[in-house]
C-alpha cells in the first residue's frame, strides 16, 4: 500500500486514492498521467480489493498497455496483474465477441480484414459498379460513417447513391467472407452490450486513457462496459486532442459530466520533462484558444534556455542551419548529447525530404518513425496470409493473393476469371479450387494441365495446414503449436529457395529470410506454454452464470495469434529493434511523437499552410498540435520558418507565433552554450556535466560557436550571397549583381558593328521553371546591390554635411532651383552645395568585398559594358587565348540590344581592368587580379552642371548623329498625325 503512493505528488495521491465512482484526471504533458494511472490499478486491487479479472483497462496503443502493463506488475505480482483485462480498445472488444458473439448472430472462426483486405475489396468493387473513385478515400469515408455512428439516410445525389452501392457492396462482401473491419470490431461489440448487458454483469471498475482521443462509438463503450457499477476512471487532456481527423470528440469530458453530475475533476499541474522556458512558450500557445478552461502548469526544473524561433531564406537553409545547430550544440556540450536525443518533428511527413538529404550529405544517422511495420513486409505477409487461409479458407481476399505465389503458372487473368465465376456460383474462391482439385466439379474457366497442377499443389498446402491444426485436440493434452504449422507451409512451398531467387539480387534475402525466423520464434512461444487451458487464459472472460460463452479450444491458439498480428497496428519491426537509437537522429510527425519526449526538439516549417495545415478545418486542433510538438522538448526547443518552402512560395509565419506577445518567450538565434548553460542542461537533463578542459577543446574544432552565419531577418547571409555570384554573369569587381544603372551611349553605338559586336545571350525557348529561376536572381541581385551598399556605407566615413536629402539632386555652387527661382526678388541665389567626393572614394569601398565575390569563374558570363575609348579594344580582347576557346553555345533570339556604359557612382570597381567577353572570347583567368588604380576616363553621355551652359556646349561638341525613325514613325513626323 505505501508503495503503490510513494513517490507522488499532493495531486497524483488524490487522485490514485479517491473514493469517488466517477473521476477525470486531467494530465497535461510529462505530468506523470500513465504513472498516475497504473497506481489507480493498484491501488483498486490491493486497497479496494477489487478482482483484477472485473478490471477493464482500456488503452489507444499496445506499446501503452505493454508498458502499462508491467508498471502494474511491479505493484501487485505477475500472477494478478496477468487477469486484467488490459488492452486496446479493439483488443478488449474482440475479447466479447469471440466469447459472445454467437448471440449476435457471429460465425465463431470469423476473422479480420487488415487494411490490404479492405482496399483490394473496394478496387474490385469500384471497378465493377464502374465508379471513378480511389480505393484510400473510400476507405476512409466508409470508417468514418461507422465510427461516428451515422445512420443509413436515403441517398439523394447520384453521388450519395454511388457511395450508398459501394458501401453495401463492401458490407455484403465482409460478411461472405467471414470477416470484420475494425470498425465493425467495435460496432458489433456495443451492439452485443446493449442487448446482452448480462456480458458485462461482473464488471467492477473501467479506466480509460487518452480519453481526449475517444471517439463516439468507443464512449459508448465505456459506457456500456461500466453500466453496471458505473465506476469510471479516465486520464486525459483537452489540450492534446489532435486526433479529430479520426473522429477523436474532444466534447466526451464534457458529455461525460454532464451523464454523471458528480463527476470529480483533479488537475495534474506539475510538469516532469520540460525546462520552464519551454513550458511558458508552449503555454501561451494554448491560451491563445480563448474557450478552453483555464490551467495551471507548473515546472519542476530550473528555467533553462528560451525556445529558439528562426527565420531563414529557404526550406534547404533551414535543413542545412539544423544540421549546423545540431553539430554545434553536441560539439560545445562536450558530446553530452548522443544523436538519439535529437528529435525533428514534422507537421507532414511530406516535409522530410529536404531534411533528409541535408543530413545524409552531413553524414548524420536518422530514422524515421512510421516507416514500415514488420507485419507489412512482403515476405512476412506472405507466410502470414498462409495462416489466414488454413484458419480461414472463405477469405477469398487472402486466396488470391497467394494462389501463384511462389509461382504455380496461374496468371493473373486466370485468377480473375476464376474469382468471376465463383461469385457468380456463389460459391468462395477456395471452394471453387477445392472442388476442381478434388474433381467434384469441373471449372469453366479454360485452365492449361501445368495450371491444373499449380491449384492441386496449393491445395495441398492449405489441407496439410488444415490437418495439423485439427490435431489440436484436448483429450489428447497436445500443445498447439503453430509454429510447426509456419515451417510446414514453408518447406511446402520453398520458401526460402523463392526468396533466395527473387531477393539475391537485392542483397535482401538474409535479411528477409530472418524475418520468417523471427515470425516462427513469436509462434513458438505458444508452444512453450505450460498448458492449453494456459494459452487461451490470457484472451478468455469470467464465467457468468446468466449467459452463455463460447468455450475456449486449443484450435483458438491460430485464431489468437492471427487476431493479435490484425491489432498490433503499431508493432515495431524487427530491425528498429537491432540499431541503436542513441546513435540515430529521430524525425516523426507531431502525430506519432505524441507520448514520446527528447532533450532537443527541432520543428520547421512553422508558416502557414503547413501549421495550421491549408487542408484542416479546426484551426484550434492545429494549435493544440503545436502545443504537443513543443512539450515533447526536455531541454532545447526549436522552432523555424522558411521565407520560401521547398516549392519557391513565399511563406508566412504560423499566426500561431505571430500572435501579440509570443515573440517575448522566443530568441531569433540559437543559445550561446557557455559553461553556465551547459550546466543547467546537464541539470534538467539528469546527465554528468563534462568539464571545463573538455568543453574548452569542444569549441575548438567548430568552425562557428554561435548561430550567426544566417541573418536573423531570413535574409541570405553575406558570404553565400558572394559564393553563389561567384560564378554568375560577372562578378562584384565588374558587375556582378549589383543593379548597374547604365546610361545610353549613342557615340558608344558607332563604334560598333556586325563585325565586332558581341551578341549578348538571348533566351531561345524557354521553360516556366528557367524563367522562374531568372527572376528570383534577378530579385537576389537587387537584394545584393542593397547588402554591398550597406557595407560600403559603414566602410565609408561620409561627412554629415556632404550627405543629400532623400529625393534632392545635389546642386553645384551657383546653380539655382526652379523653387528659389520664382522667390521674392527672382533671380538665382548662390546656395552652398554639398561638396562632391572625390572619384576614389567608392573605388576603395568597393575593396572591402570579399574576394570571393571579386573572383571570377572561368566560365561567368561578362556582359558587353564597358567605358567609351577612342580605340576600339574589341579586337584586342579577342586575340588572347583564340584558338582553344569554345564559342557560347546559347542561340540568339534577336538583334544585339542597346549598350550601355556603367555609372561611375554605382559601382567603381568597373573602373577595373577592361576586359569585354565577346561569343568568341577566350574565358577569364581563374586566378584573381589585382585591383587597379582609377582611370579618368571620358564618357559619351554627362549629366548637366547647370541648365544652359554644359547642355549647349555638350550638344555642339557632340559629333552629328543620325536619328532612326521608330517603328511607328511615319516620314513626316507630327505633322502628318495633326492632318489625320
Amino acid at each position: 500500500m505505501d508503495n503503490i503512493l510513494q513517490g507522488l505528488n499532493a495531486a497524483q495521491r488524490t487522485a490514485v486514492a479517491s473514493d469517488s465512482f466517477v473521476l477525470q484526471v486531467l494530465a497535461p504533458p510529462g505530468s506523470g498521467k500513465t504513472k498516475t494511472l497504473t497506481a489507480r490499478v493498484a491501488y483498486l486491487i490491493a486497497r479496494r480489493n477489487l478482482q483484477p479479472w472485473n478490471i477493464i483497462v482500456c488503452t489507444f496503443t499496445v506499446k501503452a498497455a505493454k508498458e502499462m502493463k508491467d508498471r502494474i506488475t511491479k505493484f501487485v505480482g505477475p500472477e494478478l496483474s496477468r487477469q486484467l483485462k488490459l488492452g486496446t480498445f479493439h483488443s478488449v472488444a474482440l475479447r466479447y465477441l469471440k466469447t459472445y458473439g454467437q448471440h449476435i448472430g457471429l460465425n465463431k472462426d470469423f476473422g479480420i480484414a487488415d487494411t490490404s483486405d479492405q482496399k483490394a475489396i473496394l478496387k474490385r468493387i469500384i471497378k465493377q459498379l464502374g465508379l471513378s473513385v480511389e480505393p484510400g478515400p473510400a476507405l476512409g469515408r466508409i470508417s468514418s460513417r461507422k465510427v461516428k455512428g451515422e445512420t443509413e439516410k436515403k441517398p439523394k445525389s447520384v453521388e450519395q447513391q454511388d457511395f450508398a452501392r459501394l458501401f453495401n457492396e463492401y458490407e455484403a462482401t465482409l460478411a461472405a467472407s467471414n470477416l470484420l473491419d475494425y470498425d465493425d470490431i467495435l460496432l458489433r461489440c456495443t451492439f452485443l452490450l446493449r442487448s446482452h448487458p448480462q456480458c458485462v454483469a461482473n464488471v467492477q471498475a473501467v479506466l480509460i486513457d487518452e480519453f481526449q482521443d475517444t471517439n463516439n462509438i468507443q464512449y459508448d463503450l465505456m459506457k456500456l462496459f461500466a453500466q453496471k457499477q458505473n465506476v469510471i476512471t479516465i486520464v486525459g487532456d483537452p489540450d492534446q486532442s489532435i486526433y479529430g481527423f479520426r473522429a477523436a470528440e474532444i466534447k466526451n469530458l464534457s458529455r461525460m459530466r454532464t451523464q454523471w453530475p458528480d463527476t470529480l475533476t483533479i488537475n495534474l499541474e506539475e510538469n516532469y520533462r520540460s525546462s520552464g522556458a519551454i513550458l511558458h512558450a508552449a503555454q501561451n500557445i494554448i491560451e491563445q484558444d480563448e474557450s478552453r478552461p483555464p490551467k495551471r502548469l507548473q515546472a519542476t526544473h530550473s528555467f533553462g534556455l528560451r525556445p529558439v524561433l528562426r527565420k531563414l531564406p529557404s526550406a534547404a537553409a533551414e535543413a542545412e542551419w539544423l544540421v549546423s545547430e545540431i553539430r554545434r550544440i553536441r560539439s560545445l556540450s562536450g558530446a553530452m548529447m548522443d544523436l538519439g536525443d535529437f528529435a525533428i518533428l514534422l507537421r507532414s511527413a511530406a516535409l522530410s525530404r529536404v531534411i533528409e538529404t541535408a543530413l545524409g550529405n552531413a553524414g548524420l544517422a536518422y530514422r524515421m518513425v512510421g516507416g514500415m511495420r514488420f507485419y507489412d513486409r512482403v515476405e512476412v505477409k506472405l507466410v502470414v496470409d498462409y495462416l489466414r487461409v488454413v484458419h480461414q479458407p472463405d477469405n477469398s481476399e487472402a486466396v488470391e493473393r497467394i494462389l501463384n505465389v511462389p509461382s504455380r503458372h496461374i496468371g493473373e487473368a486466370t485468377i480473375k476469371k476464376l474469382r468471376e465465376e465463383a461469385q457468380s456460383k456463389g460459391l468462395s474462391l477456395w471452394s471453387l479450387v477445392l472442388a476442381n482439385a478434388q474433381g467434384r466439379c469441373k471449372v469453366e474457366t479454360k485452365l492449361m494441365e501445368k495450371t491444373q497442377k499449380g491449384l492441386a499443389l496449393f491445395v495441398d498446402v492449405i489441407l496439410s495446414g488444415r490437418r495439423k491444426v485439427d490435431s489440436w485436440t484436448n483429450e489428447k493434452q497436445e500443445l498447439p503449436s503453430v509454429a510447426d504449422v509456419i515451417t510446414s507451409i514453408c518447406q511446402k512451398i520453398k520458401l526460402q529457395a523463392y526468396l533466395k531467387d527473387k531477393f539475391q539480387a537485392e542483397e535482401t534475402y538474409e535479411a528477409r529470410w530472418s524475418n520468417i525466423e523471427e515470425l516462427t520464434a513469436q509462434a513458438a512461444e505458444i508452444s512453450r506454454l505450460e498448458s492449453v487451458a494456459h494459452i487461451t487464459e490470457l484472451e478468455s472472460l469470467p464465467v457468468l452464470e446468466d449467459i452463455d460463452q463460447r468455450a475456449r479450444t486449443a484450435e483458438d491458439a491460430l485464431s489468437i495469434f492471427l487476431d493479435n498480428i490484425a491489432l498490433t497496428a503499431s508493432a515495431e519491426k524487427k530491425a528498429d529493434e537491432e540499431i541503436d537509437t542513441a546513435q540515430q537522429i529521430t524525425i516523426s510527425t507531431i502525430h506519432a511523437a505524441k507520448g514520446l519526449e527528447w532533450p532537443v526538439v527541432f520543428i520547421p516549417a512553422c508558416y502557414n499552410g503547413s501549421i495550421p495545415h491549408s487542408r484542416a478545418d479546426d484551426n484550434d486542433e492545429e494549435r493544440r498540435l503545436l502545443y504537443v510538438g513543443m512539450t515533447r522538448a526536455k531541454a532545447l526547443l526549436y522552432l523555424s520558418c522558411p521565407v520560401k518552402n521547398s516549392q519557391r512560395e513565399v511563406t508566412d509565419m504560423s499566426i500561431f507565433l505571430t500572435h501579440s506577445g509570443v515573440g517575448s518567450f522566443f530568441e531569433e538565434h540559437g543559445p550561446s552554450l557557455a559553461l553556465s548553460a551547459i550546466e543547467n542542461l546537464s541539470s534538467t537533463l539528469g546527465k554528468a556535466c563534462p568539464d571545463e578542459q573538455t568543453l574548452s577543446k569542444a569549441g575548438q574544432k567548430l568552425e562557428r560557436d554561435e548561430d550567426n552565419y544566417w541573418p536573423v531577418n531570413g535574409e541570405e547571409p553575406y558570404e553565400e550571397l558572394g559564393k553563389w555570384n561567384a560564378g554568375r554573369a560577372g562578378s562584384l569587381s565588374t558587375t556582378g549583381f549589383t543593379s548597374v544603372r547604365a546610361h545610353n551611349s549613342s557615340s558608344y553605338q558607332q563604334n560598333l558593328s556586325t563585325d565586332t559586336a558581341t551578341i549578348p545571350p538571348q533566351q531561345g525557348f524557354v521553360s516556366v521553371a528557367a524563367r522562374y529561376d531568372e527572376l528570383i536572381e534577378q530579385a537576389e541581385a537587387r537584394k545584393l546591390e542593397k547588402r554591398v551598399a550597406e557595407e560600403q556605407q559603414k566602410q565609408t566615413k561620409v561627412d554629415p554635411a556632404t550627405v543629400v536629402p532623400k529625393g534632392r539632386k545635389r546642386q553645384i555652387e551657383g546653380q539655382g532651383n526652379i523653387a528659389n527661382f520664382f522667390q521674392k526678388g527672382g533671380g538665382l541665389k548662390k546656395q552652398k552645395s554639398a561638396v562632391l567626393p572625390e572619384e576614389g572614394a567608392e573605388t576603395a569601398a568597393a575593396g572591402a568585398i570579399p574576394s570571393t565575390a571579386r573572383k571570377g569563374q572561368p566560365l561567368q558570363e561578362i556582359p558587353n559594358l564597358m567605358q567609351h575609348n577612342s580605340t576600339n579594344s574589341f579586337m584586342t580582347a579577342r586575340q588572347t587565348g583564340l584558338p582553344t576557346h569554345r564559342p557560347r553555345s546559347t542561340p540568339m533570339a534577336g538583334k544585339p540590344g542597346a549598350q550601355h556604359a556603367i555609372d561611375e557612382s554605382e559601382n567603381s570597381s568597373a573602373q577595373q581592368e577592361k576586359y569585354v567577353f565577346l561569343s568568341s572570347s577566350p574565358a577569364k583567368a581563374e586566378e584573381e587580379r589585382p585591383t587597379q588604380p582609377a582611370v579618368t576616363t571620358t564618357s559619351s553621355f554627362q549629366p548637366a552642371s547647370t541648365l544652359h551652359t554644359t547642355s549647349v556646349e555638350q550638344a555642339a561638341a557632340r559629333p552629328t548623329q543620325r536619328r532612326t525613325l521608330g517603328v511607328k514613325r511615319s516620314f513626316n513626323g507630327w505633322a502628318a498625325r495633326m492632318n489625320r
